[in-house]
């Protein structure tokens, strides 16, 4: 007989194939997820050096463009070509447009407000 501390259990050997095959399965996608999650990281550490690089590059090429705009002269503009600029930058119907994307993402957000609704009925 089994002492107190040991307790033996008879398996079928294809439940015990098949769990040992979902064990295995599950302890090779959790090595898979781990190794993108590094992945993932390094990823993301290289993004943000090559943010920092960006932003260096462009600080300098403001730089640059703040010393030429010293050094070259202003021309003076006459008023015509003043006054042509000010029409081409009026706004235009870009206003429209936008308050459209903005009344159709509220009708995205109660369509989907009602959605969610319905989908707590359904559970309760």
């Amino acid at each position: 007989m089994a002492s107190e501390e040991e307790l033996y259990i008879s398996i079928d050997p294809d439940v015990y194939r098949a769990n040992k095959l979902n064990t295995l399965t599950n302890q090779a996608d959790l090595l898979s997820t781990l190794k993108r999650l590094q992945n993932l990281k390094v990823l993301a550490r290289q993004k943000n050096d090559l943010k920092k690089k960006i932003l260096r590059h462009l600080n300098t090429v403001k730089n640059h463009i703040e010393t030429i705009q010293k050094t070259v002269p202003t021309p003076k503009v006459p008023r015509i070509i003043k006054q042509r600029e000010e029409e081409l930058m009026e706004p235009s119907e870009e206003p429209e447009e936008v308050q459209r994307q903005v009344s159709r993402r509220a009708e995205i957000e109660e369509e989907l407000m009602t959605i969610q609704e319905k989908l707590r009925e359904l559970n309760s």
